[in-house]
């Protein structure tokens, strides 16, 4: 009887222990408790390698309403003095510049919301990777018929000389007030992407920045300085064309390899320099440079490359693409531009890791950091 007594006293408090364990584990999650009204966000993990490829998840909750992906929320982050917001309805973030970053999330519905907390993410710097020397590319959006863009054209050629082989420009020619013979269909795909009204614009390694870049030659110089502070590259571009000029054929190989195993895109464009032709604002004839011929990609993010794949840290990965020539072109005044791109917010907009230039049917190495 007394044993059977123990039996029941041992039963009662095992299943007061399971009931105490299934209440504990029904617990609901903090984003579960949100009071109605309140934006808050949390953050699936504290620290993150700055590789570019390890990345934190956030969870924004405006009250019982998840609106993580809504195209109205944005996460934003600071770090020192540098405040960065990420794209519309963006919740995953990776980053390349080892530091300590305070995010934020802001929300528009019916009115203005910030959330009432803040997350820190640590990302911790990865020793041991190659030195690749970095360059930018500088996006001009002009046409012939702007005046004030040559303006603009004068100030990156002083860029160019006060930070020799850093900055790739890109000139982007627009139908503006009048035919421009050098549009390109590309120009309207970026101008659909980053919504400017008015030229001249000026944007940097294909980042939306809501205005663009300030045109002067000081906030260029800037601008450039931190993009080069707030995404270090993470591989290296190397450039083989060759240039058939009777059948006015170009083969261009592209080749990245990347110190981390991180999904990349790559761009492809054809520039010309030395086009004598008439500019608004300017007596007689005008030379334009950096002039976009073709962009190889139909659309702003790029082309795939290694299948959509990683790419294997130190391993090459080698990529060829043809096009003609169409007969109004210099070919000797043309260069390649190649851009690897890569993404720090989940694979949801693409921006410039690192690029290279060579002349038509020349070739270019890797560019490493002695």
């Amino acid at each position: 009887m007394r044993s059977l007594a123990k039996y029941f006293i041992v039963l009662a408090s095992l299943v007061a222990a399971l009931a105490s364990c299934g209440t504990e584990g029904n617990k609901p999650n903090e984003w579960e408790t949100v009071p109605e009204g309140v934006l808050r966000v949390f953050a699936d993990k504290q620290a993150i390698a700055a590789d570019g490829t390890d990345c934190v998840t956030f969870k924004v909750m405006f009250g019982a309403k998840d609106v993580s992906s809504e195209k109205t929320m944005n996460l934003v982050w600071t770090s020192g003095d540098k405040e960065v917001a990420l794209s519309d309805g963006a919740n995953v973030f990776s980053t390349t510049a080892p530091g300590t970053y305070t995010f934020k999330a802001t929300l528009y519905s019916g009115g203005n919301h910030v959330s009432d907390n803040e997350v820190v993410i640590i990302a911790s710097e990865v020793a041991g990777q190659r030195k690749y020397f970095q360059r930018v590319i500088g996006e001009q959006f002009t046409s012939v018929g702007c005046t004030n863009c040559p303006v603009l054209s004068t100030n990156i050629k002083t860029i160019q000389e006060r930070m020799p082989g850093v900055m790739i420009p890109l000139s982007f020619h627009q139908d503006y007030g009048m035919t421009d013979p050098m549009s390109v269909t590309a120009t309207e795909l970026f101008y659909k992407a980053y919504g400017f009204s008015g030229l001249p614009f000026f944007n940097l390694n294909m980042h939306k920045v809501d205005g663009g870049v300030a045109r002067e030659v000081e906030s260029i110089i800037k601008a450039i300085n931190d993009e080069l502070e707030l995404y270090p590259t993470t591989c290296g571009v190397a450039i083989e064309t060759t240039y058939d000029s009777a059948t006015r054929e170009l083969v261009v190989q592209t080749k990245i390899t990347s110190n981390v195993g991180a999904r990349y895109k790559y761009h492809i464009f054809l520039v010309e320099d030395g086009i004598v032709y008439s500019q608004s604002g300017v007596t007689g004839d005008y030379t334009h440079n950096n002039v976009v011929r073709k962009m190889f990609a139909t659309d702003i993010t790029g082309l795939n490359i290694n299948k959509k794949a990683p790419l294997t840290p130190g391993v090459e990965v080698v990529t060829s693409n043809k096009t003609t020539l169409e007969r109004g072109w210099n070919a000797s005044n043309m260069r390649v531009v190649v851009l690897a791109m890569s993404s720090n917010d989940g694979d949801k907009t693409y921006f410039c890791n690192n690029a290279n230039e060579c002349a038509v049917g020349a070739s270019v190495d890797y560019i490493i950091n002695e």
